[in-house]
């Protein structure tokens, strides 16, 4: 093989590795995002926090920790939440014994009142940006 074969395959073979890394990145740009659910002023301290973009569509979800604090896994896609529920955990009740078999019911969340737990009735919504996101969210009666 000629010398300049050899020199070009030695390019493609070393640099195709970091051409195709540099554009590795698949899908929209996703953001670190965490924060704190308080009532009150007080740490929530189990549920779920969901981020829906009902217009553009696309969700992003976190459990909330027993000191109130959440983190996306994963990081949620930049851009414009119109609608944040902070729900309740789900746990698995019989709520008619001997005659139905037991269904997921929301378990006892008196840290979250019922206007969060619905898109139709949250107040809250969120600004997803490139980065880091702090986002808190205080819940009021």
């Amino acid at each position: 093989m000629p010398y300049c074969l050899r020199i070009l395959a030695l390019l493609i073979a070393v640099g195709a590795p970091f051409i195709s890394a540099a554009g590795c990145q698949r899908g929209p740009l996703k953001a670190e995002v965490h924060g704190k659910v308080t009532f009150k002023g007080q740490p929530v301290k189990e549920g779920t926090v969901t981020f829906l973009n009902t217009k553009e569509g696309g969700a992003a979800e976190a459990r909330i920790n027993r000191d109130g604090t959440y983190a996306v896994e994963g990081g949620a896609v930049v851009g414009e939440y119109d609608r944040v529920e902070i729900k309740p955990l789900m746990e698995m009740k019989d709520t008619d014994p001997g005659k139905t078999p037991p269904s997921k019911v929301e378990k006892a969340a008196p840290d979250i009142p019922a206007k969060f737990r619905q898109q139709g009735s949250t107040p809250l919504s969120a600004s997803v940006k490139a980065g880091k996101n702090e986002i808190n969210f205080d819940m009021t009666p």
